[in-house]
């Protein structure tokens, strides 16, 4: 039986919302969307539903998380997989990327890439894998202690690519000695190349270089002399991962990037940690100790150890310093399966497109989540 989520306020794309619109689903995709509710052509064996204006955009994508719950990709499972899976499609991540982080050695890494090869994911979509390192700067460690830091070495990268087919992004320190075969080889397999954990600047780039991970965070900030990465994403040139819980980046610096950096180039991102989802506490993470107090996981020398927020609280926070629901739906959603070539089917309420949507109010608190047409909440 079809669904017909009708009188709903839909946020279409980047630039069109339907104020009183409705949506038909068949099965697994969006088949008709109705800019007036008021105009519904006769319809027989459907199901519907009236969302009293509630707000409805497409599912958020997050290409950069490390887990839930206590839970973590480091070391998941098959049945860690299918709750992460579950818990991330209840706070609106209807698709995400696996972050590995740069604690692993890299048997660990190959360990993890070759134990999802055919993983689809029950409810958010496993959607493959982002590989935080080895290739990072000493001088950009973050949370980590740096034990697991390689020198860029090609032919472990061939090895990691023939265990899985999986790998979408990985992250490199690009000033790195040997970063640039590896950015070489990384493209010519379609693999998004991100520069992080670095202390890279702009002459160390190179054509192959895709984008920046989680931008102003481990690694040289704006500087007036150097062109550093944080200089460089002002040039609106390349992609930047985003993390926007307000404390990782303050909303000062938050508004500077909505009204400079190119609205189709900002992707949200949570690098949330075992941390998120569970209460305040004392927690180990990347082999460090590590204390959660509200929305701030940090080590005990200092370092944010990732977030503990949603894609959907980032959102919020964005709402808050001005940003319209068309610009949330490119930060959240399309921007980023654009970036990694799956929007012809994902990141827009279109015909044809996948039902993978999120319902909210228009404080953007969730009410209903669907993935693959099927609500997450029934």
């Amino acid at each position: 039986m079809k669904l017909l989520l009708k009188h709903a306020h839909l946020v279409i794309d980047g630039n069109r919302e339907f104020i009183d619109g409705s949506l038909l689903v068949d099965g697994e995709t969006i088949s008709d969307v109705y800019p007036q509710s008021g105009h519904l052509p006769e319809m027989e064996d459907v199901e519907t539903i009236d969302l009293h204006g509630l707000l409805v955009m497409p599912g958020f994508f997050d290409t950069h998380t490390h887990g839930i719950n206590g839970m973590s990709f480091d070391d998941a499972d098959q049945e860690d997989m299918d709750k992460i899976s579950h818990e991330f499609a209840l706070d609106g991540t209807t698709s995400y990327l696996a972050s590995l982080s740069y604690d692993l050695n890299s048997q660990d890494f190959i360990r993890q890439l070759s134990r999802f090869e055919e993983e689809k994911g029950n409810y958010a979509r496993f959607e493959g894998f982002h590989v935080e390192g080895p290739f990072m700067s000493l001088k950009h460690i973050g949370v980590g202690n740096g034990h697991g830091f390689l020198k860029p070495d090609v032919g472990l990268v061939e090895e990691f690519l023939s265990l899985s087919s999986r790998i979408r992004q990985m992250t490199i320190a690009y000033e790195l000695e040997g970063a640039k075969e590896i950015g070489r080889l990384l493209h010519e397999h379609g693999i998004k190349v991100m520069c992080g954990h670095s202390d890279a600047v702009y002459e160390d780039l190179d054509e192959n270089v895709d984008g920046f991970t989680h931008l102003f965070n481990a690694m040289r900030g704006l500087h007036h002399r150097d062109i550093t990465l944080v200089n460089c994403a002002f040039m609106n040139k390349w992609q930047v991962e985003l993390i926007t819980d307000g404390n990782h980046v303050k909303e000062n610096v938050l508004k500077l990037v909505l009204n400079n950096i190119d609205r189709n180039l900002i992707m949200l991102v949570t690098d949330s940690s075992i941390a998120r989802n569970l209460p305040d506490g004392e927690y180990e993470f990347m082999s460090k100790k590590c204390f959660k107090k509200g929305t701030v996981f940090m080590t005990d020398d200092g370092h944010f150890a990732g977030s503990v927020v949603s894609i959907n609280d980032e959102m919020k926070v964005l709402y808050r310093l001005g940003a319209k629901y068309t610009d949330l739906l490119l930060y959240s959603s399309l921007n980023a399966f654009r970036f990694y070539g799956l929007d012809k089917r994902f990141g827009t309420l279109e015909k044809g497109k996948y039902a993978d949507i999120v319902i909210m109010d228009d404080d953007l608190n969730i009410k209903d989540v669907y993935v693959r047409g099927k609500s997450v909440y029934a």
